[in-house]
């Protein structure tokens, strides 16, 4: 299975508007999903439920071969990304962090409730590429008894890096995509019933 010169203090806040407008650069920012108005949002399907709830954010995805996904309405080039999450249900899924989503394209840092992982590119209404292999890898970094992984990931120019609870999993390289958002996902394959909950969710410039 798986540069620098001397400016006025006015002259560099202009200058850092308008370089952040160009660059499309969001500042660091954080949630522990205490506050339902944060901004991701919530969506209620037959085949999926994902929101807030009781201070975390959750995935619940009843139908098998489905992916669901929210984002932050921060936009970065270079970001880091780290996140807490915990997997109920079935093993048969995946779940992780998102860099670079624009225009339904985007790259996924997954992981599997039994101990796999990988990272894809997904591009709009077609299926997941997978960008480290052709099937997802085994990690003993990964928590697959129900306990809590903590994901870090990185995208810095055509580096993309995964980590699973302080290990380096994966290193791949792409230019597919250069900029855009941040988010969370979750899918199942063959079974549906998994639910996946995240907490401490950060992004930042590297």
């Amino acid at each position: 299975m798986r540069p620098f010169t001397r400016l006025s203090g006015w002259a560099l806040l202009v200058l850092v508007g308008v370089l952040s407008g160009c660059l499309r650069v969001s500042p660091p920012f954080e949630d522990d999903f205490s506050d339902p108005a944060s901004g991701w949002g919530a969506a209620s399907h037959e085949t999926y439920v994902r929101g807030y709830q009781q201070g975390r954010y959750l995935f619940q995805i009843d139908v098998p071969n489905w992916f669901v996904w929210s984002t932050s309405g921060h936009t970065y080039g270079d970001v880091e990304v780290t996140a807490l999450m915990t997997s109920a249900g079935p093993a048969d899924d995946h779940f992780g962090l998102l860099c670079r989503y624009a225009n339904d394209a985007f790259y996924y840092f997954a992981i599997s409730s039994d101990g796999y992982y990988a990272i894809f590119r997904g591009e709009a209404n077609e299926a997941l590429v997978p960008l480290t292999g052709r099937a997802m890898q085994r990690s003993a970094a990964i928590h697959a008894d129900g306990t809590e992984n903590r994901l870090m990931v990185s995208c810095i120019g055509s580096t993309l890096s995964l980590y699973a609870n302080g290990q380096l999993l994966a290193q791949v390289e792409d230019e597919a995509l250069q900029d855009g958002d941040v988010g969370m996902a979750a899918g199942t394959v063959a079974r549906g019933g998994t639910s996946i909950w995240f907490d401490n969710f950060k992004a930042a410039n590297p």
